[in-house]
């Protein structure tokens, strides 16, 4: 009996600190306090325990910041519709409440208010596009018609397509590509590089602005560049430009130059396929968008680079 006793007080003993420290521990999480660890140094059964809680502690960390996270960039997300929403709605207001009130006495001057409600309501259409578009692909909502294409032809065609009205508007487009051979959605390709071009034209400064598009391959990988002489972002700000509603400075804060959420959707996709996109000071002054991505090795023609848009 009395080493019965003796044992059972040993023993108790032996566990009623290390429950002590778990039990702490335990409550010290539930009142919130997800940055405690608990540091336990002796080599006991009690040891991978602690070990484990320390582990539970981190994954429950990252788990409620990620909540907080998408929670502020859902409030951001709802702050910026609001915002660029607000803009075109308030227009057309403004020009209904003039036709009614019979501001617009001429023929005339009723056709141009009529031209920029209509304008407005484009404006907002291609707004509600690309937000639902964009909710789309964050719900993970992708298409997947991926084919087999020559990227620098589908860029070629997307240049000549847009030049003359590129050029009314005072941009130069010029284009620098080596044949190169991807596989990937064409309608998505054609929304990356039309986005990107887009916003080179939306925050044009000068009367006379310049994109010089051009695409080299390097083995497996093929790196596309958007470069031009716009009014550029500060450096600070290069990381946050593919955040949705993100304007860096004021000459990017108009809502009447996009949603806001191009760069964002062109993210989305080239992540999507696998690739990567980052932002950087242009040569020319302005921003540079570089887009890498996989293409086939050795599947085309050496030959010389191309410089057809110039």
């Amino acid at each position: 009996m009395l080493t019965n006793r003796f044992l059972t007080k040993f023993v108790f003993r032996r566990i009623e600190e290390p429950l002590d420290i778990l039990t702490a521990g335990v409550h010290e999480i539930r009142d919130g306090n997800l940055n405690f660890r608990i540091q336990y140094d002796r080599q006991d059964e009690f040891l991978p325990i602690c070990e484990d809680f320390n582990e539970m502690a981190v994954r429950l960390k990252e788990s409620v910041t990620k909540i907080q996270q998408q929670e502020q960039n859902r409030k951001e997300l709802l702050a910026g519709i609001s915002h660029d929403i607000r803009s075109p709605l308030t227009s057309i207001q403004a020009y209904v409440e003039g036709l009614m009130d019979g501001v617009a006495r001429t023929p005339k001057v009723q056709r141009s208010y009529l031209a920029t409600i209509k304008t407005k309501v484009e404006d907002l259409d291609r707004m509600v596009s690309q937000l639902f578009l964009f909710s789309k692909m964050e719900l993970g909502d992708y298409p997947e018609n991926s084919i087999r294409l020559r990227l620098d032809e589908k860029i070629e065609a997307a240049v000549l397509e847009a030049k003359e009205e590129y050029k009314e508007h005072g941009l130069q487009l010029i284009t620098d590509l080596t044949p190169v051979t991807v596989t990937a959605d064409p309608i998505q390709l054609e929304r990356v590089i039309s986005n990107v071009m887009g916003n080179s034209l939306k925050y044009k400064e000068q009367e006379k602005g310049l994109l010089r598009i051009s695409l080299i391959k390097n083995g497996a990988t093929c790196t596309l560049t958007f470069d031009d002489d716009g009014p550029g972002v500060p450096e600070e700000a290069l990381p946050h430009l593919f955040e949705a509603f993100y304007r860096s400075d004021p000459a990017r804060q108009n809502p009447q130059k996009g949603s806001g959420l191009g760069l964002a959707i062109v993210k989305s996709i080239i992540t999507h396929a696998g690739g990567s996109i980052q932002a950087k000071r242009s040569e020319f002054g302005g921003l540079k968008i570089e887009i890498c991505l996989s293409c086939e090795e050795g599947s085309e023609s050496d030959g010389k680079n191309t410089d057809r848009g110039r």
